[in-house]
C-alpha cells in the first residue's frame, strides 16, 4: 500500500513538472524533448509498484569544501578584501570629512580580518587642516574607540628620528 502512495505521489509530481515545462516551453522543440523525458520518468513511476521498486541510484558523497585545501586563496582573498575595504572606508571618510568643510589629505584606515571574517577598523592615520576636527568625524563614524592619528604629527616624527 506504501508503494502505490509513493507512486500516486510521484504521479502528481510528475504532472505537474509536465504542466509547468509546457507552460515554460511553448512550442520550442524542447518541449518536446522535456515531454519525452517526462512520460519515461511517469512510465518507470507507473511501473515501479508491480516490479518491487523502482531502480536503486546510488549518489556519491559530497565532501565538505576545506578551506585548509585552498589556504594560499584564502591569503589573496583576505587581502583584496582588507584592501578594498580600507578603500572603502578611506572614500567615506574623505565624503564626511569634505562635506564639514575641512580640506582632507591622505586617509589610510587600517583594517584586520579575524579568522572568522569579522572586518574591524582600529586605526586611522589622516592628514588634514584641522585633524582634531577630522578625528571627532572619524570618531563619530567608525566608533569612539577608533585610534585617529595625525598623519603630518607622524611624519615629522618620522624625519626627526631620521
Amino acid at each position: 500500500m506504501d508503494r502505490i502512495k509513493t507512486a500516486a505521489a510521484a504521479i502528481c509530481a510528475v504532472s505537474a513538472g509536465g504542466a509547468v515545462i509546457s507552460g515554460l516551453f511553448g512550442g520550442t522543440p524542447l518541449k518536446r524533448q522535456m515531454k519525452l523525458l517526462l512520460d519515461v520518468i511517469l512510465a518507470i513511476v507507473l511501473i515501479s509498484p508491480f516490479t518491487g521498486g523502482g531502480p536503486a541510484i546510488d549518489l556519491p558523497e559530497v565532501c565538505t569544501f576545506d578551506m585548509g585545501d585552498y589556504g594560499y586563496s584564502r591569503e589573496l582573498y583576505i587581502e583584496a578584501l582588507r584592501e578594498q575595504t580600507a578603500a572603502n572606508v578611506a572614500e567615506v571618510l574623505r565624503e564626511q570629512i569634505e562635506a564639514a568643510g575641512i580640506e582632507c589629505g591622505e586617509i589610510e584606515p587600517e583594517v584586520n580580518i579575524s579568522e572568522d571574517m569579522s572586518i574591524e577598523i582600529v586605526r586611522v592615520v589622516l592628514t588634514a587642516d584641522d585633524a582634531a576636527a577630522a578625528a571627532e568625524i572619524v570618531k563619530d563614524s567608525l566608533g569612539a574607540d577608533t585610534e585617529v592619528v595625525d598623519g603630518a604629527e607622524r611624519e615629522t616624527e618620522a624625519a626627526a628620528e631620521q
